[in-house]
């Protein structure tokens, strides 16, 4: 995520025919699995085992909505700062920070928690809900942004016509929900593991060159690169299934980075926002070197901003 926001800060402004754009481009796409990792790891963890909806609510839920009043009042208070707006200022603390709409969507998943968990008791359910999301959810959808690249009318026309079967519960992100416990649970052979890798490859590599394509053919910046795509699924699905074969939750660096990474998340866009006021983004420099540098930069302030409000009681309770 931190690559994605980095990669982002000049792609809409730069040229799309320049290299700097092909630069950020790239960055951008193969780091698309960000979102949908977080969302199928919360899906292996939430839906292996029977956490009571009184739990789910008074635990994780209200955890997610005192972090979202916290973070979300700094983030509204730069606001308030930058432009002396009491109207924008609390505008901007009601709808959050760009990337605080996670905390809505997750909150969302974790409600209907009970309800999947049952999907995810039956294979059969299990294997029908992945299918229907993967027609709705990715294929379509994906279908309806391909076709927005030569006729905004046709692909307005087909999204309409899709939307009137509201497939609301297999959409959005409870396809990947239910794939981390699938996931989670299966052992997969070497030779579709494999399979699984290359299609990551092919997902990432088709997703960067798209986004190319259709951005020069319209003239504008135009990334195809939604989480709700087929190539994004392929790609975050590999980098999935890679890293529960070869890292398990007993090493201690992973362990010790899933108990920051929430507060790294949360602050994250705020270190971003400080770097570039001290003239640092992404085309300070060569981007092929200024998106990873800074990207390791933001990831460590974030780190240990996170770490030292892990030792905050109050702040590691309600906060991060």
């Amino acid at each position: 995520m931190i690559v994605i926001h980095v990669a982002a800060q000049n792609w809409y402004t730069t040229d799309v025919n320049s290299f700097e754009w092909q630069v950020l481009n790239f960055y951008d796409s193969i780091a698309r699995f960000g979102v949908p990792i977080f969302v199928m790891i919360s899906g292996s963890l939430f839906l292996s085992k029977d956490i009571p909806l009184r739990k789910i609510y008074s635990k994780y839920i209200s955890r997610i909505v005192t972090a979202f009043l916290f973070w979300s009042f700094v983030y509204a208070s730069r606001e308030y700062m930058k432009t002396g707006s009491i109207l924008k200022a609390s505008a901007h603390f009601i709808k959050g920070h760009y990337h605080l709409w996670f905390l809505f969507m997750i909150v969302g998943l974790y409600m209907i928690v009970p309800f999947m968990r049952k999907i995810a008791e039956s294979e059969s359910l299990t294997k029908y809900f992945l299918a229907l999301a993967l027609v709705f959810a990715y294929i379509i959808p994906e279908a309806v942004d391909i076709i927005s690249v030569f006729s905004e009318r046709y692909s307005t026309f087909a999204g309409k016509v899709v939307n009137n079967f509201n497939m609301c519960f297999v959409m959005g992100f409870s396809g990947y929900f239910l794939l981390g416990h699938v996931l989670n649970t299966i052992e997969l052979s070497p030779k579709v593991e494999r399979a699984i890798y290359l299609a990551g490859i092919i997902g990432a590599v088709m997703i960067i060159l798209m986004s190319a394509f259709a951005s020069v053919f319209k003239g504008e910046p135009l990334g195809l690169y939604s989480s709700h795509s087929v190539n994004v699924m392929c790609e975050s699905v590999a980098v999935f299934v890679f890293f529960k074969r070869h890292f398990t939750r007993e090493s201690r660096i992973i362990r010790t980075l899933s108990k920051y990474s929430f507060g790294a998340y949360l602050v994250h866009a705020a270190v971003i926002g400080v770097i570039a006021k001290l003239g640092l983004d992404s085309l300070t420099f060569n981007p092929l070197f200024s998106v990873p540098v800074i990207s390791v930069i933001v990831f460590t302030v974030s780190f240990v901003i996170s770490a030292v409000m892990n030792h905050i009681p109050m702040l590691k309770k309600y906060v991060i």
